[in-house]
């Protein structure tokens, strides 16, 4: 074959004409050392004899050094960029962090050890008194909405910075947390700002208050089995110096408020009595009540010699005439005893003009209003008075006994093995996490890389 059988290429394909002619001589070179060589047999007897067949002659018209192939296709074709960069970020946002949690939980963190605490804020028995000064003037809610209300505030302060501030003083909180047994991760720096020491500890510790049982619900990691055995001692000292304090508060707002009552309701009583003296001083009588029911009896009376003398009149007629100087005389008694009763009774509710005592003073019927006034006043006063008194003995009872307290039933003593940091878990977490995050990344680039394309 010669270079005029090649088919004449371009020159823009003049590298693809250049391997192919490469391949044409290499095919050429095989032909013909097929072609000189003649059939051979295996001499070996065990083996079957091949035989080595030429190739199939040319075509007609077509010589043999003139059939050629065409080039063969590129089966192999290799990745996407899309897909290289796919499996990188697989590697580096999700193998990588993974490896390195492995590694941090397994050769760097430090064990940990925690203790399991569980209180609750508990009152005492409440009082079978029918006399309640909390429900008298309002000190306060129910027992167990104030229980609920320190537990509350119990759990703020349990991570609040005032106990911080007791653990640093009273607990050598700066030195247990900054043991070099701890991991650098882990591990506090004594110059950290109080607020940095808050989260720390925020960290290191867990409380949680169950609504339904009351109860509370602590735990508290330090690097020592004894250290965080101390450390559950003393914020377990200190919440229940602050349950006290509270409960001291009540107590001490409630006496402060049943004295004032009582002082209010002392000096009342008193201005109540001073109106009814001075009323006694100005209308100069006693009792108006007194004075109208003699003044009723008085008329009653009258009634009754009334009805006997018109008795008698009734008797006298039947057997003597009109002008009978005894009929006249019963008539003349009966005329003055019913002028009399009239007399009575209009001067209980039309003033006397002819009186010369008291020409100013009121009728009995304002008088007696104006009386029974100031005595309901008077007994109203008397009756808060005594109730006011019954209230500050009963604050007093109270105030004796501890009515709220602090009822631990898991002290969190020392552990015996380490709990944290749950390298399981964690590593767990984070190979998922970031598993879930790098298919969300790829499926969405995919979507967009087929909407493109």
């Amino acid at each position: 074959m010669t270079d005029n059988n090649l088919v004449p290429v371009s020159e823009a394909n003049e590298r693809r004409a250049a391997l192919r002619k490469a391949r044409l001589e290499r095919r050429r070179a095989v032909t013909e050392r097929d072609n000189t060589q003649p059939a051979e047999t295996d001499e070996d007897p065990q083996r079957p004899a091949v035989t080595r067949v030429n190739p199939a002659p040319a075509p007609a018209g077509l010589r043999a050094d003139q059939f050629s192939l065409p080039p063969r296709p590129q089966m192999m074709k290799s990745g996407s960029r899309f897909g290289r960069f796919i499996k990188a970020m697989f590697v580096v946002f999700v193998l990588v962090p993974t490896a390195v949690t492995i590694l941090f939980y397994g050769f760097v963190a430090a064990d940990q050890y925690a203790t399991e605490s569980a209180f609750s804020v508990r009152g005492a028995t409440a009082s079978t008194s029918s006399i309640d000064i909390a429900s008298m003037f309002g000190v306060g809610g129910t027992g167990g909405d104030t229980e609920t209300a320190d537990s509350y505030i119990l759990q703020e302060y349990i991570q609040s910075r005032e106990m911080v501030e007791h653990l640093v003083a009273e607990a050598n909180f700066l030195e247990i947390y900054s043991r070099p047994s701890a991991d650098a991760y882990y591990r506090l720096d004594p110059e950290t700002s109080i607020e940095g020491l808050v989260s720390y500890w925020q960290t290191m510790s867990a409380v949680e208050y169950d609504t339904d049982t009351g109860i509370i619900e602590m735990v508290v990691r330090a690097f020592r089995p004894a250290d965080a055995e101390v450390i559950t001692k003393k914020v377990l000292e200190k919440s229940e110096e602050l349950i006290n304090f509270l409960s001291l508060r009540a107590r001490e707002d409630s006496l402060k408020t049943a004295r004032n009552e009582l002082k209010i309701s002392e000096q009342r009583y008193s201005d109540a009595r001073k109106k009814v003296a001075a009323y006694r001083g100005t209308e100069r009588e006693i009792d108006p009540t007194a004075v109208a029911t003699s003044r009723q009896s008085l008329v009653g009376s009258l009634e009754g010699q009334l009805a006997e003398k018109e008795a008698e009149l009734t008797a006298l007629l039947s057997t003597m005439s009109q002008n009978s100087p005894r009929v006249v005389y019963v008539r003349n008694q009966i005329d003055s005893l019913q002028r009399q009763i009239a007399k009575e009774r209009l001067s209980v509710a039309v003033r006397d003009s002819t009186s010369t005592d008291q020409p100013d003073q009121p009728v009995l019927t304002e008088r007696l209003s104006n009386y029974e006034e100031i005595v309901a006043e008077r007994e109203f006063a008397e009756r808060a008075y005594v109730s006011s008194l019954a209230a500050l003995e009963s604050a007093r009872v109270d105030a004796l006994k501890q009515q709220r307290y602090l009822a631990v039933f898991l002290s969190g003593n020392a552990p015996e093995d380490s709990t944290y940091p749950q390298a399981i878990r964690w590593t767990a977490i984070v190979f998922g996490s970031l598993f879930l995050v790098w298919g969300l990344v790829a499926l969405i680039g995919a979507a967009i890389r087929d909407r493109v394309s």
